[in-house]
């Protein structure tokens, strides 16, 4: 089965290369960005099997940045990253089906490498391949 590509949309470079280096080791190509506005550009590209999204981010939020996405035939799903995640927020994340999980940072890095795979193999037509890497 081919790699799953994902799309890391982190502001914080440093994060972003964590990330990058541990989905590598789980099986899962991960293009960063570092805004809003190329996020949502790069989102809409095909092929893409998953995105992980932080909220805070420059010239678009993560929100806007996912909510961008719901007029594409299927959006690819998302898994939401953030410090601060408030009701508000959590409302506006419901009403996007392809929202498939939703993580408040500091997580479990083994656990979100996991999840990523998982939603991303699923996604590109693959079956989720056990626990460890």
């Amino acid at each position: 089965m081919a790699t799953p590509t994902i799309l890391l949309a982190d502001n914080d470079r440093a994060v972003s290369s964590l990330l990058v280096e541990l989905l590598k080791r789980f099986g899962v190509t991960a293009v960063p960005v570092y805004d809003g506005e190329d996020a949502k550009a790069k989102g809409r590209e095909p092929g893409l099997a998953a995105i992980v999204c932080d909220l805070d981010m420059p010239r678009a939020s993560g929100v806007e940045v996912l909510e961008s996405l719901v007029d594409l035939p299927a959006p690819p799903p998302a898994i939401v990253i953030s410090g601060y995640i408030d009701e508000a927020v959590r409302a506006r994340l419901a009403r996007l089906p392809f929202v498939r999980e939703i993580l408040r940072k500091p997580f479990d890095l083994l656990a979100f490498a996991r999840t990523v795979r998982s939603i991303a193999e699923a996604s590109a037509g693959g079956a989720a391949t056990g626990e460890g890497a």
